[in-house]
């Protein structure tokens, strides 16, 4: 090539040469120029051609890296499918491993389910037979519980004092700790008799004891008022007259702090410091029967034709509010007294003296009533004998059923789980009632209604004491129960079965001996110390 561009350029020059012997001067220039030209143009081609020479080798070179770059990627792509090769059968083999250990697992499983509905069956009917022997022997604990204190009593009748003790106190503790009654009468009776928790006040004429109130505050004791006209105040074991006057018929009785308010049939308010008599209010003509107390200087004094109220501050009589039905009983509850008639009607009062009759809770006519303001039961005592629980929303809860005629006389201890009632039958009553629910509940229907739930009969059962006399009134203040009676008595009673057996135990020497267990308890029971 370079050979044939120094011809072309050396042709050019001759033919220049010739030519320019024939031209012009001006034509020789151009010739020069054109010459000129030429050379410039052949030297930007041979930089053209150089740098096409160095762009070649750079692209043979590109080439070669974009060669073994290639062979690179064929050789990654062929170890990646090798991988993927390795990885999916590694995957196959995984999954194979995870399907065989889900079917062991699933064995496993089935297997343990079968092993553990095996054991929840042999479990359950352990536990059935374990539940069946527990009542067994609950129910057998709580029969020997009875039959303890049934013998306790012969053993005190017969003189033996100290052993029925014992056997009171060990009737007790099998009740107790069964989750037995303690309430029931042989048990009951037993404690009684054995810590001599009971006494006894006879009145100097021997008239009806109509109304008993034990004593306020700290006080040990009660007042008591009868139809002689008399007033009896007995405090710390002693009995203390502070009126005897046939002239008046008492029936009710009402204490605070200062006074006692004494109120008779033929229509007389006596009041009293405490001390003695000190005035005497008449009040307008009825017969009255009963005080209630409305609020902290107001009584309701309730006649058989009127109800009259009586300003305690003013000692006066405000207004009187003819009926014209004869009441046989009043209770205040909330805001609200309700008033019994002796027809089997009801009625209802407000603060203001507003009555508007009521539908009645209970068939039959209510000779006593009383209202727990903690708990919200109503309490009505029948002329039928039966108490009927009524809750706050109305509803019946239960009847207890024990006393054979009129109730006279109901009265609860300070934690409302104990209620004692008084009757023409001759009996006092003692309910022990904790397990008594009276809570609303919905049926079905989504109509309300109250159920007695997982209330036994047992606890339905009540201590009976026997007075030998109409029971007219009764008033619980702690453990201890006032009985009034037809004969003029006034009668002290313990009615709680826990502090009773804390008395017994400690007047317990001993507990029963080995010989004795056998033979009041049983070579079956295992032999307990209890003292």
């Amino acid at each position: 090539m370079p050979v044939v561009a120094l011809l072309s350029v050396v042709a050019a020059i001759l033919v220049a040469y010739f030519a320019g012997k024939s031209m012009s001067k001006n034509d020789y220039s151009e010739l020069l120029n054109e010459i000129e030209e030429l050379k410039t143009k052949e030297k930007e081609a041979t930089i053209v051609k150089r740098v096409s020479q160095q762009m070649e080798a750079i692209a043979y070179d590109q080439m070669n890296i974009s060669i073994k770059q290639r062979d690179r990627a064929e050789e990654q792509s062929r170890l990646a499918e090798a991988n993927a090769a390795r990885a999916e059968e590694q995957s196959r083999l995984a999954q194979e491993n995870a399907q065989r250990a889900h079917q062991q697992s699933m064995l496993a499983e089935r297997n343990a389910e079968e092993a553990s509905m095996a054991a929840e069956e042999a479990r359950e009917q352990r536990d059935a037979a374990t539940y069946a022997k527990s009542i067994s022997d609950t129910l057998s604990f709580r029969t020997l519980s009875r039959s303890l204190g049934t013998t306790s009593l012969a053993k005190y009748e017969s003189g033996d004092i100290d052993l029925a003790g014992i056997l009171a106190y060990t009737s007790w503790y099998f009740a107790d700790k069964y989750k037995g009654n303690p309430y029931q009468k042989e048990t009951f009776k037993a404690l009684v008799v054995s810590t001599g928790a009971m006494n006894t006040y006879t009145l100097p004429r021997r008239g009806a004891v109509n109304s008993v109130v034990a004593l306020k505050g700290n006080r040990d004791g009660s007042v008591s008022v009868t139809n002689y006209g008399e007033v009896a105040l007995i405090e710390n074991g002693k009995m203390r007259m502070l009126l005897e006057n046939n002239s008046y018929d008492f029936r009710s009785v009402w204490l605070n702090e200062n006074n006692i308010f004494a109120l008779s049939y033929g229509g007389e308010l006596c009041i009293f410091n405490y001390e003695k008599l000190q005035s005497t209010v008449k009040l307008p003509s009825d017969h009255y029967f009963n005080i209630m107390q409305l609020d902290a200087t107001t009584l309701l004094l309730v006649a058989r034709h009127s109800l009259a109220w009586f300003d305690t501050r003013s000692m006066r009589v405000g207004t009187t509010l003819p009926q014209s039905k004869e009441l046989s009983a009043v209770v205040k509850r909330h805001n609200k007294t309700l008033i019994f008639y002796k027809d089997g009607t009801c009625a209802e009062m407000d603060g203001a003296g507003n009555i508007k009759p009521r539908k009645s809770f209970a068939e039959g006519v209510v000779t006593c009533a009383l209202y727990s303001e903690s708990d919200g039961r109503l309490f009505l005592g029948m002329k039928d004998g039966d108490i009927v629980l009524i809750n706050d929303d109305d509803r019946y809860i239960t009847a207890l059923s024990g006393h054979v005629a009129q109730v006279t006389g109901l009265a609860l201890n300070d934690n409302n789980r104990t209620l004692v009632s008084s009757c023409y039958d001759r009996e006092m009553l003692v309910w022990y009632l904790p397990k008594l629910k009276n809570t609303r509940i919905e049926n079905a229907i989504g109509k309300p209604y109250n159920l007695v739930k997982g209330t036994p009969t047992e606890w339905l059962v009540p201590a009976d004491f026997s007075a030998y006399a109409w029971g007219l009134s009764v008033s619980v203040k702690g453990v201890w129960a006032w009985l009034g009676l037809s004969d003029g008595r006034v009668v002290k009673y313990c009615i709680s079965a826990p502090y009773m057996s804390k008395q017994v135990y400690a007047k317990m020497k001993r507990g029963l001996t080995t010989n004795e267990w056998m033979q009041y308890v049983g070579s079956n029971i295992e032999y307990e110390k209890l003292k």
